[in-house]
């Protein structure tokens, strides 16, 4: 038995705690609803937890994975936490509950002595590394997902501030023209 197939056995269980240490990270009266709705439309963020969650265990497991998939569910993820302004610490490092599962879940029967010699210590290690690496994009990915934001929230600001500036120069326009329309009126 290998890594990937050890893992594919417990896919299931394991993904379905995984998720749930995710909404964890949630505050505690939305948690309860993101575990309980399954509509993606009246729940889209929970959705998006569960789809992406299959996708990065499937490649962390080394299951064939599409990479561009894996990058996908990777950048869904990581949007939705970087939108809700969390610190780095937070949206990424819900990735790393995962690392928390797999050592208590699949390294000890790696560790079983009827696997000695069999190499799936090191394929563990290596899913491990996936993970890590997965870890790391998701840093880039939440990086560069906060300077989007920002920028949208700068446009935001600049384009508000601009109508307020118009608004303000086309009042200050119309009280000046204001005193010359009354004092044509009284001289007529």
């Amino acid at each position: 038995m290998d890594i990937t197939e050890l893992c594919s056995n417990r896919r299931d269980v394991l993904v379905d705690r995984w998720v749930n240490r995710f909404f964890a990270s949630y505050p505690l009266d939305s948690k309860g609803f993101m575990r309980t709705s399954r509509d993606r439309f009246a729940n889209p963020v929970g959705e998006t937890t569960r789809i992406a969650a299959g996708v990065l265990f499937n490649a962390v497991v080394g299951m064939d994975t599409d990479p561009e998939t894996v990058k996908g569910a990777l950048h869904d993820l990581i949007w939705i936490r970087a939108v809700q302004d969390m610190p780095p610490s937070k949206a990424v490092g819900a990735l790393y509950l995962l690392k928390d599962l797999l050592r208590a879940e699949v390294l000890p029967e790696c560790l079983k002595p009827e696997h000695a010699g069999s190499g799936i210590l090191n394929e563990y290690l290596a899913m491990e590394s996936r993970l890590d690496t997965l870890g790391l994009m998701a840093l880039d990915m939440y990086s560069e997902a906060r300077e989007r934001v920002f920028r949208i929230r700068v446009e935001e600001v600049k384009r508000s501030q601009s109508q307020v500036i118009r608004l303000a120069k086309l009042r200050r326009e119309q009280e000046d023209s204001a005193p010359e329309t009354e004092n044509r009126g009284v001289e007529e």
